[in-house]
């Protein structure tokens, strides 16, 4: 029984704790709803709160179709929705809007907006066009799509987005009738079509010399020539072959505006390879005349002709034919062509060929048929050059007359030249033998003009017209101010002579004369450097050069002086001179300009007239002996006064007109000039 009463006490006592647990559980819960009803309360409140502070944007989606399947969803701002309103308790609200079929828009509704209508248009998706065509892959990828009339794409598909709506659709293929249909697109819709083209109708014209060949389209057989065949658009290889003809092969189209193909073949034989063997290698092959190179192809239905060269050689022709689809081997063994030359020479010299030592002239020579340079050497002379290229049919003779060095340089010497400082000179090739002065029974002769037997051989230089101001400006620019082109005057012999020293170290010529101080101690009568002309140069340019003989006067014997040939004491001097010409008017007073009166026989101008001038010899008044002939003579190395020529613009009477007149001077004047020469080279030269 006590047992039994103990395990009631436990019993209640668990009784009692579990009461207690429930009720402890039941406070719990009170309190949850409690909170949750508050917080419930607190939403409520804030939606409320917000509701009444918010700004609602009622969203309007145009069109109408879209508009009763939108849904609209804020994706940013502080803002939120309720059907197609918009709540925004802060900045600009962004949204985005879709609608089945059309494209999802996001926008962003501008402070304008806000608690207004706020408009937004949904576009429509776009559909899709898909069209097949069918035929030939290589002529389909040939087709142009144009849409509306706008080109699309040279394609063989077309697969193209495109708004909803009605389009016409044109396919454009060369080889296929123009096709047009006319499409409906629906929105978010695929239209999916396959188009069979309807082919170009064609036709082939096809003829060929020779007739009788066979004609392959596509290297399938259709016929043989001539022949007409009727064949669909399209791009084609035509081959056209017959026995030992080389295949002619086209490639060409049949279109929907050239229907139809004519052709007309002209076959060429086949041609064969031609295997050469020439010896010596290195010559020249013509095929039928023409010139040719390996490897060579030669048709087999005719004879050809040829030949093969090289120098040194005899050339040699074959004429062949060649079998068909079969290689020939052709062989040219040139024979070697020698030639004989017979080679002399005056005088005597060593005779050098392709640098190769074969004697003293006369010289025989066999030689093979190419050019050869043969020189003629010589001690003291001029080496010759000469080329020869021997025959094999008949010998060659090569002569030469060898030159002295002196002889070849003289050859070679121009005839006129203009040196560096403006002045032409002329070349006078000399070897005379004339009288200078004048006997004493010559009108109008001076007991100075002794007469001396002289021997010129030395070729010099002498200038074409007397030095002017300009030239000698360059040289003294404290001298020659006048005119430019008016002689120089005023100078003395030892200034003119500076002046041709300075010209010849401008030129890299030997001087002339050996100045000291500026005074002329001597001179190199060997020397090739500029000078004044000697008195018997000056005299015999002027009266004996260019004439078949010795004159007086420079334009002759006669007294009468012809028009234009000197500036003198013409009538304009009467008066003011003690001597002067009548009946005669050079039309200058004074000076003239140099070249203003004609050339004279010695290709020199104003050695009659305009200004005398100084010459090189010291002036002496000792008689030569009569019996001796002097050569080249210079006269001596120094003097005090030295000797001019010619008459000037003062001259009038008939002593001073003839070149025979000589004074001897020791100062410049205003009458009295120079012209300069120099020796064709130095040394003895003669």
């Amino acid at each position: 029984m006590s047992q039994f009463n103990e395990k009631l006490d436990q019993v209640d006592e668990q009784l009692a704790q579990v009461n207690k647990q429930l009720d402890h559980a039941r406070k719990r819960q009170k309190r949850i709803y409690l909170f949750s009803g508050l917080t419930l309360v607190s939403i409520l409140l804030l939606v409320v709160i917000l509701f009444i502070f918010s700004r609602g944007t009622r969203v309007e989606i145009i069109p109408m179709e879209a508009n009763e399947l939108a849904t609209i969803s804020v994706i940013g701002g502080f803002s939120f929705s309720i059907g197609d309103a918009v709540y925004s308790l802060a900045g600009n609200p962004v949204i985005r809007v879709s609608a089945p079929g059309f494209k999802v828009a996001t926008k962003t509704i501008d402070s304008a907006y806000i608690g207004k209508v706020y408009p937004l248009e949904l576009f429509e998706l776009p559909g899709r066009l898909v069209i097949q065509i069918s035929g030939n892959e290589k002529n389909l990828s040939k087709t142009t799509w144009q849409i509306d009339g706008r080109d699309i794409e040279l394609s063989d598909k077309l697969d193209l987005e495109l708004e909803a709506g009605s389009y016409t659709v044109a396919i454009d293929n060369p080889f296929f009738q123009l096709k047009e249909l006319t499409v409906d697109i629906k929105r978010s819709e695929q239209t999916k079509l396959k188009v069979v083209l309807q082919p170009v109708s064609g036709r082939l014209s096809i003829s060929s010399n020779p007739n009788g060949a066979k004609v392959f389209l596509n290297e399938k057989v259709i016929g043989q020539t001539p022949l007409e065949y009727n064949q669909n658009g399209g791009l084609y290889t035509l081959r056209i072959t017959a026995d030992n003809y080389a295949d002619s092969i086209e490639q060409f189209e049949i279109t929907r505006t050239k229907p139809e193909v004519n052709r007309n073949y002209r076959l060429e034989h086949k041609k064969t390879r031609v295997a050469l063997k020439l010896t010596p290698e290195g010559g020249t092959l013509l095929v039928n005349g023409v010139q040719a190179k390996e490897p060579i192809f030669l048709n087999t239905a005719t004879k050809h002709r040829l030949t093969y060269m090289k120098e040194g050689y005899y050339k040699e022709t074959k004429t062949v034919q060649l079998p068909a689809d079969q290689g020939k081997e052709i062989l040219f063994q040139l024979k070697p062509e020698i030639g004989q030359v017979e080679i002399s020479s005056s005088p005597s010299a060593s005779i050098w060929i392709n640098n190769k030592y074969y004697g003293v002239s006369p010289v025989s020579a066999s030689l093979s048929a190419v050019t050869h340079q043969i020189i003629f050497k010589k001690p003291g002379y001029r080496s010759v050059s000469r080329t020869v290229k021997p025959m094999g049919k008949f010998s060659q003779k090569i002569s030469v007359t060898l030159l002295t060095e002196y002889q070849a340089r003289l050859q070679e010497a121009p005839r006129e030249l203009t040196n560096q400082a403006g002045i032409k000179l002329k070349l006078f090739v000399v070897r005379e033998h004339f009288t200078m002065g004048a006997p004493r029974s010559e009108k109008g002769q001076r007991a100075n003009e002794f007469q001396r037997n002289v021997s010129l051989t030395k070729p010099f230089y002498a200038s074409i017209y007397e030095i002017t101001n300009s030239q000698f400006e360059k040289f003294n620019s404290k001298k020659g101010q006048g005119a430019a082109n008016i002689p120089i005057t005023l100078v003395s012999w030892q200034e003119a002579a500076a002046y041709c020293n300075w010209l010849s170290k401008k030129e890299k010529l030997q001087l002339f004369y050996e100045i000291t101080n500026g005074k002329v101690n001597g001179f190199n009568v060997n020397a090739d450097g500029y000078r004044l002309l000697s008195e018997a140069e000056w005299e015999w340019l002027a009266r004996k050069s260019g004439k078949t003989k010795q004159t007086i006067f420079p334009w002759g014997n006669e007294v009468i002086i012809p028009p234009n040939t000197a500036n003198i004491a013409d009538e304009t001097a009467k008066g003011q001179a003690r001597f002067y010409v009548p009946n005669y008017n050079d039309g200058y007073v004074n000076v003239a300009p140099v070249g203003s009166f004609k050339r004279e026989l010695s290709g020199l101008y104003d050695m009659a007239g305009n200004v005398s001038e100084w010459v090189h010899d010291v002036y002496l008044l000792i008689p030569p002996i009569t019996s001796t002939t002097v050569s080249n003579p210079m006269g001596k190395q120094r003097g005090l006064s030295h000797v001019i020529k010619g008459a000037n613009f003062r001259s009038g009477s008939i002593t001073m007109l003839r070149p025979a007149y000589r004074e001897g001077l020791t100062t410049g004047r205003d009458d009295v000039g120079f012209r300069i020469g120099r020796y064709l080279y130095g040394g003895k030269n003669e």
